[in-house]
């Protein structure tokens, strides 16, 4: 293979990962553009644009047939959930209670806790594992299932964890969930037959499009991040919400593989793998908002929930990058 092969093989595998410096790049110049109170409101282009679009393009590539067989997996089903909802909120306890004797900022390491008490979010994993060439059936299943799940086991984790009670589904509208996920999958797999027999839509041609979706998503999480209120907070601590939010991500991806790697095939684990490593940062702010509304410690305890989802997606993308074939 010549250089230039070479070189256009490292460009097309790293492209998406690039793509993401560019867009922090862009929010850099101006953050105030793309966040929630920005000129684009970023939560609006998401829940009513991106994540209908890769929900109905995933609904449009793979058969309903597909997705019945990844439900079928009920024991991935059920490691997936404890995973998240069990194992993850352990080793957040228990990363969080060394650090306390380190010195490191309480209510940032509440927030943490905060973070890794959510589902995963609707769109990360999905784009990562196609990106990572992973089973997309089970990674869309998965998500979903964790995700509604969720619902109900989030509020309930955060009142064990940190003792801030918050009913299920405050400031969550269940319908705009259903029309933003499950409807836009259930018109894609009604349509997917006849897409197919028209050549129109298939899983490699419109790759592009949930790859696009989630760079305006990363873009919006970006303006949120670089324009956080961090006022209240030293440099050390920014800094040491990063690094630690790096290593745990790291922590987390080696201890799913390790797990899984005995008994799931290559592209069922990294399914799983990104669908458990990732959460969703607006179920996270949803609650935040209906148990600490008012709260002095607010901007402390909110801000890991702007940091780490920049880190999980940036490190997320490297890793689905690297083991693609």
């Amino acid at each position: 293979m010549s250089k230039s092969e070479n070189r256009n093989k490292l460009v097309f595998r790293y492209g998406f990962f690039a793509l993401l410096l560019i867009c922090m790049l862009l929010a850099s110049v101006r953050p105030d553009f793309g966040g929630v109170n920005g000129v684009m409101n970023g939560n609006l282009a998401i829940w009513y644009f991106a994540v209908p679009l890769t929900y109905l393009e995933a609904g449009l590539s793979f058969s309903p047939l597909s997705l019945y067989t990844a439900l079928s997996n009920g024991y991935l089903q059920i490691f997936v959930i404890c995973f998240v909802y069990i194992l993850m909120p352990l080793l957040i306890r228990v990363g969080t209670c060394l650090l306390t004797y380190v010195g490191v900022n309480i209510w940032l390491l509440k927030g943490m806790e905060v973070l890794y008490c959510m589902p995963p979010p609707f769109s990360t994993g999905l784009v990562l594992s196609r990106l990572a060439d992973a089973d997309l059936p089970t990674s869309i299943v998965t998500t979903l299932t964790s995700y509604f799940v969720g619902l109900f086991l989030s509020p309930f984790l955060l009142y064990i964890m940190l003792g801030a009670s918050t009913a299920p589904f405050v400031g969550i509208n269940v319908r705009e969930l259903l029309l933003s996920t499950l409807i836009p999958l259930g018109v894609g797999g009604i349509l997917q037959p006849v897409t197919t027999k028209l050549k129109i839509c298939d899983g490699p041609r419109t790759a592009w499009v949930p790859q696009g979706l989630l760079l305006l998503t990363a873009y919006h999480w970006f303006c949120d991040a670089l324009s956080a209120d961090a006022s209240s907070l030293q440099a050390v601590d920014i800094l040491l919400c990063i690094l630690i939010a790096c290593v745990e991500q790291l922590i987390v991806a080696w201890l799913c593989w390790v797990l899984c790697s005995r008994w799931l095939s290559r592209k069922i684990l990294l399914a799983a793998l990104f669908t458990t490593t990732h959460k969703s940062v607006g179920l996270g702010g949803w609650l935040l908002r209906g148990a600490y509304h008012g709260s002095a410690h607010g901007p402390s305890i909110t801000l890991p929930l702007s940091v780490l989802p920049v880190a999980q997606l940036l490190l997320g993308s490297l890793l689905a990058n690297w083991v693609a074939p």
